[in-house]
């Protein structure tokens, strides 16, 4: 009879507990977890869903000769595994406590198999052997007949290394005997633009769009496709397919063109396995831009046979504009918001304007006008109570129209965080969202950034890497996740992560913003002068950049920072939170609260970070600073 290969590790969440090197692995990054609590996750992480009693875990782990309390061993060893999974226990997401009995792990878990090469090359078998493979994570989920056929299939697993060497003992290969638990990893790349006409870059820049967001709905479960802004990065590039694959971690690209002949136009489309470069697909259709909705359905089926993959019966039939005209104007829309600049979001919102007028029921293009409103507001270019109303008022219509429009929750769950510091009602909207769409950057983005708000660090990480996970290039991504090793205390950790994004992306401001706020708070004068130099550059005109340049020169770097503090012109601070930092930065903490009083008034978005800010840890003891940030968790409700 066949033997089931071994399992060589659990994935549940970001997490993979690798049998062959002892280790747990967050989103490819180490997790130090002692010989004790990686043998308890182990031991609950074989059996997800079951509850494992306390004397079951004494007798695997304390065996009778080991002379231990048990009890305080075992509960010393949950906390450090509590710590390392970032798990709460009155909420807990991976680990229940049965009280009085034992604990159950509540997580999906997935096994893997020692035939990760077989499973990538031939991605139809893996599929097959594969079946179902997300386990059962939930009491009363398991099914006797899976829990017996599980017990079936246990099997010993021979010298594991390092802590699970010497209490594994017996790993259970589950029932549906995974082969590779990983999906089929895709990245389409942007459209190339053969026309010879530059005005219809936005079709080829809306063809990339539409096919990525029909390929992450075509078959989530067993295929990643990386976000439109990781993507986008490589536009006219000429590095070979093996170099942007492995930079985008994915195996295959999806290539494409637009040509136009006359009247009509010609869309050319490949898929190309990265690793050998073969070329397992290729077509070419013609037709006019009316036809832009056929086309991509034809090539989402037509990849999706090339990879063997099953396509499920939707709930639901994509909703198609009944003009073409509001689709065009869609498209248009979303290549100016792709730019984020000033102009590019005005040109947004009268093309997303635009397409809602011609068809009231474009639920899409009432989302990405609520995101276009909420992102003016973040970068200042609208009034915070305009941004408020405008975007607010955008995703309930948007909803209104398709209650299951994940960008709408993701933007009602931004707007109810930023302008309204609603967090309770912001978190239940972006949770709606990853639920109807677990692979949304925006969702994952703006949770992470209001559980950081809250201090939830641990849970703000996470989300953070299920960002990048599927858009693992993009700036602002890898900027914010500097930004919440800031706020965690981990600034050697900021500035590395801030730096990379640097020297990947010299231009990009945020990056230096939030340089210049660690370097800053860590008295780190030279470096905030560099940076703050290079911000000033950014935002103000050379007559301002040389009144602040000259300050510095009679005063030094806290004469700097009050000039630009002190402008009458609120772009030339961005906002009055940052004029705020930039007073706490030169020492002066009366002006800094002012600033904080002025931000409150007017209910500036960029208000809800103060309280956990690192920036003003030099104000938190004052009783200005306390009623201010008493106020914004009232409004909260936190």
């Amino acid at each position: 009879m066949a033997t089931s290969p071994p399992v060589s590790g659990y994935c549940f969440g970001p997490f993979t507990l690798d049998l062959r090197s002892g280790e747990l692995i967050r989103n490819g990054r180490r997790v130090h977890l002692q010989e004790k609590p990686c043998s308890l996750l182990l031991a609950l992480a074989q059996r997800p869903g079951e509850m494992i009693t306390r004397s079951e875990l004494h007798a695997r782990l304390w065996p009778e000769d080991t002379f231990v309390d048990f009890e305080d061993g075992l509960n010393t060893a949950m906390r450090k595994l509590r710590e390392a999974l970032g798990d709460d226990i009155q909420s807990p997401r991976y680990i229940e406590t049965v009280r009085g009995r034992g604990y159950r792990f509540l997580a999906p878990v997935e096994a893997t198999v020692l035939t990760e090469e077989s499973a990538e090359d031939h991605p139809a078998e893996a599929e097959k052997s594969a079946g179902s493979v997300s386990m059962p994570g939930q009491v009363g989920e398991a099914t006797p007949q899976i829990r017996a056929n599980s017990r079936r299939l246990r099997l010993s697993v021979a010298a594991l290394v390092g802590c699970l060497v010497a209490t594994a003992g017996i790993a259970s290969i589950q029932h549906w005997r995974t082969a590779h638990a990983r999906r089929i990893s895709v990245a389409v790349l942007p459209f190339a633009n053969m026309t010879g006409d530059p005005s219809r870059d936005y079709v080829c820049n809306g063809i990339t769009e539409e096919l990525i967001a029909r390929f992450a709905h075509l078959a989530p479960k067993h295929l990643r496709v990386i976000a439109p802004g990781s993507a986008e990065m490589y536009a006219h590039s000429s590095e070979p397919a093996q170099q942007i694959a492995r930079e985008l971690n994915v195996r295959y690209l999806i290539e494409g063109s637009l040509q136009q002949q006359g009247a009509n136009i010609r869309v050319a489309a490949q898929l190309v396995r990265a690793r050998d470069q073969s070329r397992l697909w290729a077509n070419v259709y013609d037709g006019d831009l009316s036809n832009q909705f056929e086309f991509e359905s034809s090539v989402a089926e037509a990849v999706a046979h090339a990879l063997s993959l099953r396509i499920p019966a939707l709930s639901q039939a994509e909703y198609k504009p009944a003009k073409y005209e509001a689709h065009d104007a869609y498209l248009k829309g979303l290549y100016d918001l792709s730019q984020r600049s000033k102009s590019g979001f005005e040109n947004a919102i009268e093309s997303f304007g635009e397409a809602v007028a011609i068809d009231p029921k474009y639920a899409a293009a009432y989302a990405q006008l609520a995101v276009t409103y909420n992102l003016m507001g973040q970068y200042n270019w609208m009034s915070p109570g305009n941004a408020r109303s405008q975007g607010w008022g955008a995703a309930k219509q948007a909803l209104s129209v398709d209650p299951g429009q994940a960008e709408a929750h993701a933007a009602l769950g931004l707007s109810l965080w930023f302008y309204r510091w609603n967090l309770a009602g912001a978190e239940n909207e972006f949770r709606k969202a990853i639920a109807l769409d677990p692979d949304n950057v925006d969702a994952h983005h703006w949770y992470s950034q209001m559980l950081m708000t809250s201090g939830r660090f641990s849970e703000a990480e996470e989300q953070m890497q299920a960002a990048l996970e599927t858009d693992p290039r993009s700036p602002i991504l890898r900027t914010n996740l500097g930004w919440l090793y800031f706020f965690e205390g981990k600034n050697s950790s900021a500035v590395a992560q801030l730096q990379s994004v640097v020297k990947e992306n010299p231009d990009f401001l945020t990056a230096h913003y939030k340089l210049w706020y660690v370097y800053s708070s860590e008295g780190d004068r030279a470096r905030a002068w560099e940076e703050f130099q290079w911000v000033i550059r950014s935002i103000t005109d050379p007559e301002h950049e040389g009144k602040i340049e000259d300050a510095y020169a009679a005063g030094g770097y806290a004469a700097a920072l009050e000039s630009l503090a002190g402008s009458d012109d609120p772009k030339y601070y961005g906002s009055r939170v940052d004029a705020a930092r930039c007073m706490v930065f030169a020492g002066d903490r009366g002006g800094a609260l002012r600033d904080l009083e002025s931000a409150y008034e007017v209910h500036e978005g960029w208000l809800i970070y103060a309280p956990q800010d690192p920036a003003f840890a030099s104000l938190r003891t004052d009783a200005r600073f306390q009623s201010i940030v008493a106020s914004v968790r009232t409004s909260s409700g936190g």
